[in-house]
């Protein structure tokens, strides 16, 4: 009796993206296949009700009300608060909080620009796009310079394009280094990743795709009256182009969003006559709606929303629904944003 071999383990692939140095003579790494992994992500968000739903809560979470420095015992730093605001010279706080929770939300990862005065001090910190960050190749075990684009599928795999769009090198952060400009690229620890962070909802990429698909397909159907439920076979002696206009002339009276959906066909008049067969009913709009709604249910969750603030669902009275939602809000906070929001204070700390 042979021993049974396992050759794969996951033929369905991945929702990873992948990362690699490609030997194009570019410097930096490519994101994704395409290296279009983030910006694939904001376009699935963008079509995925519940997906952006979650990202605009959490995002809302982690910016929270602003940033507070304060000491062991609690007490503000007055010193450190009027720093801040001093480096938000091109933005506000609100503005420059609120677009790093957003990538944080969508990419688990966010970018900074430090400048620095002539003396080598911190003058001003800007947000950064992070899905227009690409990371350069490791030197001597990190990443020492990233590039950025303002639309890197304008720059190909080859790496041209019009100088609007040509990537720009940008050094990383460095403490001990006191460069004008320098960028401040933060991730999460994930094995096996050298590069880039990744969003923690990957597992709910596929169901956010099936979700994205279902309205399309209502649309569609709703848009050309549904799947055809009547052949119509017609005889007709005419050349190409008449046929090609009676076609149409016939659909546009049997389609539409109030049209009843036909099949139509041709045949000369030596033939019998026409002939009409009622179709079996196919797949309408609404009848993949219980696909959508098991589809929300896993992104939410693999989100990690919990599902009573996604819903806001109010059960019961209004003080036990008031109870619930506190104690939701709290765990939410807690267990999932604070960890989030970390990203951003150990970075400014640092800068401090």
């Amino acid at each position: 009796m042979s021993i049974p071999k396992f050759y794969a383990y996951l033929k369905e692939g991945t929702s990873a993206p992948l990362v690699e140095e490609r030997y194009t003579g570019n410097p930096w790494v490519y994101f994704g296949a395409d290296n279009l992994f983030l910006e694939n992500m904001r376009t699935l968000a963008d079509n995925c009700v519940p997906l952006q739903r979650c990202i605009e809560m959490t995002a809302s979470f982690i910016a929270g009300r602003g940033i507070r420095f304060v000491d062991e015992q609690g007490n503000e730093v007055e010193a450190a608060q009027r720093k801040f605001q001093e480096w938000m010279t091109d933005s506000t706080e609100e503005d420059f909080l609120h677009a790093t929770a957003m990538d944080i939300a969508l990419a688990n990862t966010k970018s900074w620009v430090v400048r620095r005065g002539f003396g080598g001090g911190v003058v001003r910190i800007d947000h950064l796009d992070v899905s227009r960050l690409r990371s350069g190749k490791l030197m001597e075990g990190e990443v020492k310079n990233y590039y950025w684009s303002a639309n890197w599928k304008e720059v190909g795999a080859r790496g041209g394009a019009v100088q609007r769009y040509r990537p720009i090198e940008l050094p990383a952060f460095r403490m001990d280094e006191r460069v004008p400009s320098a960028v401040i690229y933060s991730k999460t620890y994930k094995q096996n990743r050298d590069y880039y962070g990744e969003p923690w909802w990957l597992p709910a990429v596929a169901d956010a795709e099936v979700w994205a698909k279902v309205p399309v397909f209502n649309r569609t159907q709703i848009d050309t009256g549904f799947k055809p439920t009547v052949h119509l076979h017609t005889y007709i002696s005419a050349d190409t182009k008449d046929l090609e206009q009676y076609d149409k002339d016939i659909e546009d009276a049997y389609t539409g969003a109030n049209g009843r959906g036909i099949f139509h066909t041709f045949g000369t008049q030596d033939e019998n006559a026409p002939i009409l067969n009622t179709l079996a009913r196919g797949d309408h709009a609404g009848e993949l709606d219980a696909i959508r709604e098991a589809a929300e249910a896993v992104i939410v969750r693999g989100y990690g929303v919990p599902d009573l603030l996604y819903r806001m669902d109010v059960v019961g009275g209004l003080t036990s629904a008031g109870n619930a939602m506190k104690a939701a809000a709290d765990q939410f906070m807690e267990g999932f944003v604070k960890p989030k929001q970390q990203m951003i204070t150990k970075d400014l700390v640092r800068l401090m």
